[in-house]
């Protein structure tokens, strides 16, 4: 049997989601689970995911291209979404409340982890740029 292209975890997610948006019930469920998320537990996560065995953390980065490709995507479907549906001043109030709410310390240290390691994966990050730049040339016939 031949699997298409475009079916999957992310189109079978979406299309449970469309059906479940439309259920009171599962918009409280989802709003009382929202509310009890708890970022101060998130290292122990990490921690619990790379600290007992291997091959579930060696998994995940294998799977970190789809991954990836899925928050690049989403990212720019959210932002061509919200660009569309919200006028400039209202998002900006509500990024300004939601900044509020961030914890500084834990975001300092992330953009500086970020960088760090930024400065490591450059030289890759810089051949993938390269090459996204000639292919466009290629493609544009220059």
């Amino acid at each position: 049997m031949e699997r298409q292209s475009t079916r999957g975890i992310i189109d079978a997610q979406s299309r449970i989601l469309e059906e479940l948006l439309g259920k009171t019930a599962f918009k409280d469920g989802l709003r009382s689970l929202l509310r009890n998320i708890d970022p101060e537990n998130s290292p122990k996560l990490i921690r619990a995911i790379m600290g007992k065995d291997i091959e579930v953390p060696l998994a995940i980065v294998s799977a970190l291209p789809a991954i990836a490709n899925c928050f690049i995507r989403i990212a720019d479907e959210l932002l061509v979404e919200v660009r569309g549906k919200f006028p400039p001043p209202l998002l900006a109030g509500f990024v300004a409340s939601l900044l509020d709410e961030i914890d500084r310390e834990a975001l300092a240290r992330a953009i500086a982890n970020t960088r760090r390691l930024a400065e490591d994966l450059a030289p890759v990050f810089q051949a993938t740029m390269k090459g996204l730049e000639e292919d466009k040339k290629i493609g544009e016939g220059t």
